[in-house]
């Protein structure tokens, strides 16, 4: 699932936790004079985009002397494709650094401008599932924030927490679940074949999906709602209409925090990741700057600091960051993540959606 926008009041949430940090760690960067033109950063509008502007980029300003100007980006692919015909044009792109979920590097590789790894040494800090590489092995995007899709329950229907995501196929839940419409905002593909065909690699062929998506026909009878609106699902988890399914943990966190009988699970085999990264675009001549940039974020202060003012999972490892336990279990889990198998949606995107509708959502 992408992240929703309307999530403003999980800041104070954090903030109440105790978790809010009021610096970001600063690194050992000697700041300088750069030129007078600032490094654009893009990122989704709306939460993401004023959380950055608000804690990150001011702090990595006062670090390291670069100026940054945020630009708002949308979701999806209509970004890239502006960020491509500015750059056929001869133009500059409208950003240097651009967040991108999974799919984008993938999908417009050409954009990506090859990173110096030597350059951005704090990246070791980020699991190697987490960056992307070209073919040739060149690095060209790394994550800076994560957030996972968890297993939520209403502990007034569902007294017992469940254990795995295949208890979604059990018929106590029978026409209680939702889960979201789309092929690639719920990831039940990945879920699936993690729980049931772990290893199979049923996720790399048409054959492959297709059994997979004979799986979840099974599902069918259990989901009372297949989702478009994160807020419609929400509302009617809140209101006990629709008491479990597919959500996010931290934003069941925070309606849990405000009294509704709910709980976030993560099952035994993950919960499901997806992640913003920072990419270099094709035409930006903030080559310099945007190693610094990337290099700041990764740091494993800055993660823990990011996540404490924004509410996000950070992407560096577990052990090099500070969050305390309580903090960390806030925004993420020590067992290790179901990973979208996102090369997929690239290579089979267009099938994948008609086949879905055909075989699960109509």
């Amino acid at each position: 699932m992408h992240k929703s926008n309307k999530r403003l009041n999980r800041r104070d949430f954090i903030k109440n936790s105790g978790a809010i940090a009021s610096t970001l760690a600063v690194g050992t960067y000697l700041p300088r004079a750069w030129a007078k033109d600032p490094l654009k950063v893009s990122a989704y509008g709306g939460y993401f985009e004023d959380s950055l502007a608000e804690f990150v980029y001011p702090e990595f300003t006062k670090a390291t002397g670069i100026e940054v100007t945020s630009v708002s980006q949308p979701g999806g692919a209509e970004w890239f494709v502006n960020i491509d015909t500015a750059v056929k044009a001869g133009s500059k792109p409208p950003t240097d650094v651009s967040m991108a979920g999974g799919t984008g590097p993938r999908r417009f590789n050409h954009l990506y401008t090859p990173l110096d790894e030597s350059r951005i040494p704090n990246a070791s800090n980020i699991p190697d599932y987490l960056q992307h590489r070209k073919p040739d092995g060149t690095l060209d995007s790394v994550a800076v924030l994560a957030w996972y899709a968890i297993f939520v329950t209403n502990t007034e229907t569902f007294p017992d927490a469940p254990l795995s995501w295949a208890d979604f196929w059990l018929p106590k839940y029978k026409d209680s679940l939702g889960i979201p419409a789309g092929v690639t905002t719920g990831y039940m593909l990945d879920l699936t074949s993690a729980t049931f065909f772990k290893d199979q690699g049923l996720m790399e062929s048409k054959e492959g999906l297709t059994t997979l998506m004979e799986k979840l026909i099974e599902l069918k009878p259990n989901v009372k709602m297949w989702f478009q609106s994160e807020g419609v699902f929400q509302s009617a988890l809140q209101q006990g209409e629709v008491p479990a399914g597919m959500y996010y943990h931290d934003v069941t966190l925070l309606a849990i925090a405000d009294g509704f009988p709910l709980r976030s699970t993560f099952p035994k085999e993950g919960g499901v990741i997806d992640f913003g990264n920072w990419g270099l675009m094709k035409g930006s001549d903030k080559v310099d700057e945007a190693h610094i940039f990337m290099d700041y974020t990764s740091q494993a202060g800055v993660q823990s600091a990011i996540s404490r003012a924004m509410g996000t999972a950070p992407v560096a490892h577990r052990e090099k960051l500070d969050l305390t336990d309580e903090e960390f279990a806030l925004v993420s889990s020590d067992i290790p993540p179901i990973v979208p198998r996102y090369q997929t949606y690239v290579d089979f995107g267009d099938w994948m959606e008609e086949v879905w509708t055909e075989m699960i959502t109509s």
